[in-house]
C-alpha cells in the first residue's frame, strides 16, 4: 500500500511528488508519458508537450509573483539533482502603452520581492532591442536576472527523475477511477491494475473534470489555445539571437525567443488568448483538439501582429501552428484543496501562467496532502475551491 499517490505527471504533479519525497516515503507518481503518435492516441494529453514557457518574478498579482520567485530559486537545485537542465536566463520584457496599470502592478510586486527590474520608455526599449518596432508611447518593464524561459518537457522530466532518485515509484499509466475505501483510496489504472494508498493528490490539469477523477465537479473552464511558430533561419536568426521573452500587456500576447525544438530547428513562438478560443468539457473534445494544429484563423490574426512588432519576421518563410489548452479557475489561482475529507486533494488550474510557479504550487500541494501546517505566503483560503464544504 502506498502512502500517497499523485495522479498527473505534469508540471504541478511531478513537482508535488518530488516535494513529497522529502516529507514521506511510499510516494507514487502516476501518469502516462507523451504519446509517440498523436493521431493514434485515444487517451489524455498535456500542455507541457513543448519547449518553451516564460518565467519571471514580476507579475501584477503578488501571489503569482511570490510563487514564481520561490520556484525560480529552486530551479538550480532541481537541475543539479536530476542532471536535466531546463531554465534559460534570456531576460523578460513587458510591453505596455498609455495604460501603465499592468506594468505598474507587476513592477510593484516584483520590486517587493527583490526582482532585478528596470522601467523603460520607447527609446529605451529600442536601444536595448533594436529589432523591436514599438510606438512612441510604449512603456516597458525589463527583468534581467532570474527571468527568461524554461523547457516544460525537460522540467517535468527533471522533477520526475529527482522524485525517482529520492525513492518515488513512477507508474507510466493512466488513472481512470478513484474509489474511497476504508482506511484509504483505491486508484484503478487503464492497464487494469489497482493501487491502494492512504491519500491521493489529483494534478491532472485541463483533463481533470473531463476524466471525472475528483468526487466533485470543479467547474474548471478549459479553453483551446493556438500558438504560432516561426522557423528561424539565416539573417533573421542572427538578428533575434539576443531576444528576451516578452509579454504584451494590451493584447495579452506572450512571445518566446528562438528555441530549439525536437526537429532540430529553432522557432520563435507567440500565443494570444482570444474570445474565439473554443471551450471544452469532454475527453473526446480535448483529444480531438490536441490531435489538430489549432485555429487557422488565429494564425492569420497573430502573424501580422507579430510582424508589426518584429519587422524582421516578414522575411520568414516557414510558419506553423500548434495546439494546447489553458485551465481557468474561478479565483485566478490554482485550486489546492481537499475534495474528500483528508484522503483526496486536488492541485489544478494554471490559469494560463502556471509553468513559472509550478514548483511552488507543487510544494503547497505536497504539504497540504501530507497534512502539514500551512506555512506559505499565499493563504490557504485563497487556494480553496469556492463553495467546497470539504475545504
Amino acid at each position: 500500500m502506498d502512502r500517497i499517490i499523485v495522479i498527473g505527471r505534469g508540471m504541478i504533479g511531478s513537482a508535488a511528488a518530488r516535494h513529497l519525497t522529502s516529507i514521506n516515503d511510499g510516494i507514487t507518481l502516476i501518469g502516462p508519458g507523451e504519446p509517440a503518435d498523436y493521431a493514434a492516441h485515444d487517451g489524455v494529453f498535456a500542455s507541457h508537450y513543448d519547449e518553451g514557457r516564460m518565467t519571471r518574478i514580476s507579475d501584477p498579482d503578488p501571489d503569482w509573483a511570490v510563487t514564481s520567485k520561490r520556484s525560480i530559486e529552486r530551479y538550480p537545485e532541481i537541475e543539479a539533482e536530476s542532471g536535466i537542465p531546463f531554465f534559460t536566463n534570456s531576460r523578460y520584457l513587458g510591453i505596455g502603452g498609455t495604460d501603465t496599470s499592468f506594468l505598474d502592478r507587476a513592477e510593484a510586486a516584483g520590486r517587493a520581492l527583490g526582482a532585478d527590474l528596470t522601467r523603460l520608455d520607447a527609446q529605451g526599449i529600442r536601444a536595448l532591442y533594436p529589432f523591436l518596432s514599438v510606438p512612441d508611447d510604449a512603456d516597458g518593464l525589463h527583468e534581467d536576472r532570474d527571468a527568461g524561459h524554461l523547457n516544460p518537457r525537460a522540467m517535468v522530466k527533471a522533477q520526475t527523475e529527482a522524485a525517482r532518485k529520492r525513492g518515488a515509484t513512477i507508474v507510466n499509466d493512466r488513472a481512470i477511477a478513484i474509489y474511497p475505501v476504508p482506511g484509504g483510496v483505491e486508484v484503478e489504472l487503464a492497464s487494469g491494475d489497482v493501487r491502494r494508498a492512504e491519500k491521493v493528490l489529483i494534478a491532472t490539469g485541463g483533463f481533470t473534470d473531463a476524466c471525472g477523477l475528483p468526487p466533485l465537479d470543479l467547474k474548471l473552464r478549459v479553453f483551446g489555445r493556438t500558438v504560432l511558430l516561426a522557423r528561424m533561419e539565416g539573417v533573421v536568426a542572427e538578428q533575434l539571437s539576443d531576444m528576451p521573452t516578452m509579454g504584451h500587456a494590451e493584447t495579452g500576447a506572450y512571445i518566446l525567443p528562438p528555441i530549439r525544438y525536437p526537429d532540430g530547428h529553432n522557432y520563435l513562438k507567440i500565443g494570444i488568448g482570444t474570445t474565439d478560443d473554443p471551450e471544452f468539457r469532454s475527453l473526446t473534445e480535448l483529444n480531438h483538439w490536441f490531435k489538430n494544429p489549432g485555429s487557422e484563423e488565429n494564425r492569420d490574426r497573430f502573424r501580422p501582429f507579430l510582424e508589426g512588432l518584429i519587422p524582421a519576421l516578414t522575411g520568414v518563410a516557414h510558419w506553423h501552428t500548434a495546439s494546447c489548452v489553458v485551465t481557468w479557475t474561478a479565483t485566478g489561482l490554482p485550486y489546492i484543496d481537499h475534495v474528500l475529507d483528508n484522503r483526496i486533494a486536488v492541485a489544478v488550474g494554471g490559469n494560463g501562467k502556471g509553468a513559472k510557479s509550478s514548483d511552488d504550487w507543487g510544494w503547497i500541494a505536497a504539504h497540504l496532502v501530507a497534512g502539514l501546517d500551512w506555512e506559505h505566503p499565499v493563504g490557504r483560503a485563497k487556494l480553496g475551491i469556492p463553495g467546497n464544504i470539504a475545504g
